[in-house]
């Protein structure tokens, strides 16, 4: 399953998910990019906010309603996973800002996870740094890697060199048992540090599949991205 969590309160955006892309709402966009999945079975959006719910009902979607503060988007969607009666396996966290995912990557997170004997606890993704100014910069998460492409290290810091570190992009699948392994346990000092809570998966032995992809999402994080996206929606339509 697609779990997609959507907030109403964000700093930068509030209101986020309704903010309207090319006429269309950006949860909207999302929830119909992800269920042009071929291996999902079902799509979820995971809010606590009765406007996102009832503009996705509106619309055909599914809503889980998981109450509560959660600290991070992986807590939110472990709860609305004890809302949902279906059985799944494995879970797909797609960000609600990100209208242009490549849902075939989406899939191949799922295919890491589902190939017998692969040993995967989660599977992410990443990409090469474009320079060495996103290389410097702390709000660019960089990844180091094994032999195996699993995910050695995290951090907002500069890891490794240009050549070595792959630019993180925030797109989880986890096992469903260890979905529900990974929020029962405390944060770590590292992870609190890097304000990164992959770093608490490593510390605690997950095993963590790294896709090799070649571009980052372009995602909507502040109002003037609306723009920018909008630009991209129309030369994929042109």
């Amino acid at each position: 399953m697609i779990v997609i969590p959507a907030r109403w309160a964000s700093t930068r955006f509030p209101g986020k998910p309704l903010a309207p892309i090319a006429g269309v709402s950006l949860i909207r966009r999302v929830y119909e990019r992800a269920a042009q999945s071929r291996r999902a079975a079902a799509i979820y959006v995971a809010t606590d906010d009765d406007r996102i719910e009832q503009h996705v009902l509106a619309f055909g979607g599914k809503v889980l309603r998981p109450e509560g503060d959660y600290q991070t988007g992986t807590d939110r969607i472990a709860a609305a996973l004890q809302l949902c009666d279906e059985p799944f396996d494995i879970v797909v966290n797609v960000q609600g800002d990100e209208p242009l995912i490549d849902i075939g990557q989406v899939d191949a997170l799922i295919e890491l996870l589902s190939t017998p004997g692969s040993e995967n606890d989660m599977a992410t993704m990443a990409c090469p740094l474009g320079n060495d100014e996103e290389f410097q910069a702390r709000d660019v998460v960089k990844v180091v890697l094994d032999a195996r492409d699993r995910a050695i290290f995290f951090s907002r810091a500069p890891i490794g060199s240009p050549d070595v570190a792959l630019r993180h992009i925030g797109v989880y699948a986890y096992l469903r048992a260890t979905i529900e392994r990974f929020v029962a346990l405390p944060q770590t000092p590292l992870e609190r540090a890097e304000s990164l809570e992959q770093l608490r998966a490593l510390h605690h032995g997950f095993k963590i599949a790294v896709l090799r992809t070649t571009k980052p999402h372009l995602g909507v994080d502040r109002p003037e991205d609306v723009a920018r996206v909008e630009n991209e929606l129309e030369k994929l339509h042109a």
